[in-house]
């Protein structure tokens, strides 16, 4: 009997592969770390792929047939799939499983930025003691969600607890649902949308449509001392007038779990901008491990029994 294999290349620990190797007897799993380099030889052997969105494990693999990325973002990885192996190839994403450690980090960098925890901990290094501006708090404030999906409802979710109004900016129109006041959509929405908000939370995925969706243009449409969070793609951010808009104190603060270029050069002129907070492409992190194998296998089933997968890969809109 030929043997079946799925290739892991993504540390998800001892349970959740004790789990999978369960749920899929009749395949042999070979797990490797998010950054191990995998063998070309074992990639070849694969009829099942899962990792975190490494391009560079796809040529390889020249014989799977269904592949999983743990990521929730797919643009780019989906294109050299596309180029690889077809538009056909069933792939299924991450999308779904990050909601509440993305959603939370969302918050987390808002806080931050509002109540002067960035200078304070600058302060705490120099051992001193001097006074920090706050940037005033969430109750009775409105917030801009762009991007209505798990991560920014969960986002709205907690901001509506703190009390305040919530609005949703989504790429196609709905009616308004908790925990959204308002549901915006189109060019004209976003243009309707953007001047009423103290927060814009950018919760949006990266895809052709999304891109430089915040240009200097929209940016100048915001609110005088707006404070700006993004945790979609650095792309959706226009850099430039991110970082004129941080300076001449139009954003009065933003924090950035994504930047454009990622990683940001050392030498990079948005390290310098004031009243910023980034962290390194983080905030998936924190995402459980069991949670993520549950969902591989709810699609790995899909597709050995020929279903549609509930986790698939959008190709026009790469998320």
């Amino acid at each position: 009997m030929t043997e079946r294999l799925c290739v892991v290349g993504y540390d998800l620990g001892e349970e959740p592969m004790a789990f999978l190797r369960k749920e899929f007897p009749e395949f042999s799993f070979l797990s490797y770390k998010r950054f191990e380099k995998v063998p070309d030889d074992i990639l070849e052997k694969a009829e099942v792929l899962m990792n975190y969105g490494d391009k560079s494990q796809i040529a390889p693999a020249k014989n799977v047939k269904f592949i999983h990325t743990v990521s929730a973002g797919v643009d780019g990885y989906i294109d050299e799939v596309n180029r690889c192996h077809g538009e056909k190839l069933p792939v299924s994403n991450g999308a779904g499983v990050y909601f509440d450690a993305v959603g939370e980090h969302v918050i987390a960098l808002l806080m931050a930025v509002l109540h002067g925890i960035v200078p304070s901990v600058k302060n705490m290094e120099k051992k001193q003691w001097p006074g920090v501006p706050m940037l005033g708090n969430v109750y009775g404030k409105t917030a801009a969600v762009l991007g209505t999906g798990d991560i920014g409802n969960n986002a709205g979710r907690i901001l509506k607890a703190m009390g305040a109004k919530v609005l949703g900016y989504k790429l196609h129109p709905c009616e308004a649902f908790e925990p959204y006041d308002a549901i915006y959509t189109g060019e004209n929405g976003l243009n309707e949308l953007l001047p009423q908000a103290d927060f814009v939370l950018v919760c949006l995925p990266g895809s052709p449509f999304t891109k430089d969706l915040l240009n200097a243009k929209k940016i100048a449409r915001m609110k005088d001392g707006v404070v700006l969070v993004n945790i979609g793609r650095g792309s959706i951010v226009n850099t430039e007038a991110l970082m004129e808009g941080l300076k001449n104190g139009h954003i009065a603060a933003a924090g950035l779990d994504v930047t454009d270029p990622e990683p940001l050069p050392e030498n990079h002129p948005l390290w310098d901008c004031p009243n910023l907070l980034i962290t390194p492409h983080i905030s998936g992190l924190g995402a459980s491990k069991m949670k993520h194998a549950q969902w591989f296998a709810e699609n790995f089933h899909a597709y050995l029994e020929g279903k549609e997968l509930p986790g698939a890969v959008n190709r026009e809109m790469k998320y």
